[in-house]
């Protein structure tokens, strides 16, 4: 999560760039999806998307500290294709994204943003994909493991906003509930300073997407182990814009859903190795419609 990772937004290297490019030209050529879009963003030709992009493999910045890479920014730009519209992305803190689509600020914005009952108030999600955490710790920690009970009394940590910390309440919840003490945490603003916390000793454990475990693996500077526990739930993740963008929403999933249909989604997740989080029915608010069992303390 706080590494830069140097990789290029390349394709799938199974399926040639100009096949790709071909394909989604012919696709672009229909005027019926360019006509879903809201006038303005039509007119203009671009989309403005705002996200943090310092959460690998969801998006990051490459080494030149400018191009955005991740299985996120290949998926904006392929829906964007597919609407015939440019996507011009800006990183900003995670905890403001929601707050500056609701402003009006930035029309949608995505980086794996966990839908829920709570946020489908505040916006409307465009869902694409599930998504779940994990707990990592020093390898060298011999008290955490896999039963949530382990944790009782540690110190831990979250970045702010994120609903990992929803899951470091109902671990506290399950260790009041057997008598035992309740977790310390600590918020950071982002997912350098969470990690820097664990890596630093600062706190024994924290929580982070389990889809950024390779990456975090790769460039810890000392021996991490991951660990899950049967309090951790599986969510959906998606865009967000203002409720009251509609036009925009149903759009957006017609994009998405014409990239499932031509094969792009699932060359996008398999190069990003993210098969299985790959969410087959695509939809607006699922979290409501169509809700997933939530683990209870």
């Amino acid at each position: 999560m706080i590494s830069k990772l140097a990789r290029l937004l390349l394709l799938p290297a199974a399926v040639s760039v100009s096949a790709i490019a071909a394909q989604h030209a012919a696709f672009a050529q229909d005027s019926k999806l360019n006509a879903m879009l809201p006038d303005d963003i039509r007119k203009a030709g671009v989309l403005t998307i705002a996200t943090d992009a310092h959460y690998p493999p969801c998006e990051s910045f490459a080494d030149d500290n400018k191009t955005m890479v991740g299985y996120e920014p290949d998926m904006w730009n392929a829906i964007g294709t597919k609407l015939g519209i440019k996507i011009h992305a800006v990183s900003t803190d995670f905890d403001g994204l929601i707050p500056g689509v609701q402003s009006g600020r930035y029309p949608m914005a995505m980086e794996c943003i966990s839908d829920s009952a709570a946020r489908e108030k505040q916006v409307t999600f465009i869902d694409n994909s599930y998504g779940t955490s994990a707990i990592y710790a020093l390898a060298s920690n011999t008290t955490v493991s896999n039963d949530a009970l382990s944790l009782c009394g540690l110190k831990s940590a979250a970045q702010t906003g994120t609903d990992f910390n929803d899951v470091l309440s109902a671990i506290t919840a399950r260790c009041k509930k057997n008598g035992k003490a309740g977790l310390t945490v600590y918020n950071y603003p982002s997912a350098d300073a969470v990690l820097l916390a664990l890596y630093s000793g600062r706190v024994d454990f924290v929580m982070s997407d389990a889809a950024a475990a390779a990456d975090i693996q790769k460039h810890a500077p000392k021996p991490i182990k991951i660990y899950s526990n049967d309090l951790i739930p599986k969510l959906y993740t998606g865009m967000v814009v203002r409720p009251d963008q509609k036009q925009l929403a149903d759009a957006t999933l017609a994009g998405l859903k014409a990239i499932q249909a031509d094969g792009t989604y699932d060359k996008i997740m398999e190069k990003w190795d993210l098969k299985l989080l790959e969410l087959p029915d695509t939809g607006i608010n699922l979290a409501t419609s169509k809700p997933l069992p939530t683990p209870a303390p």
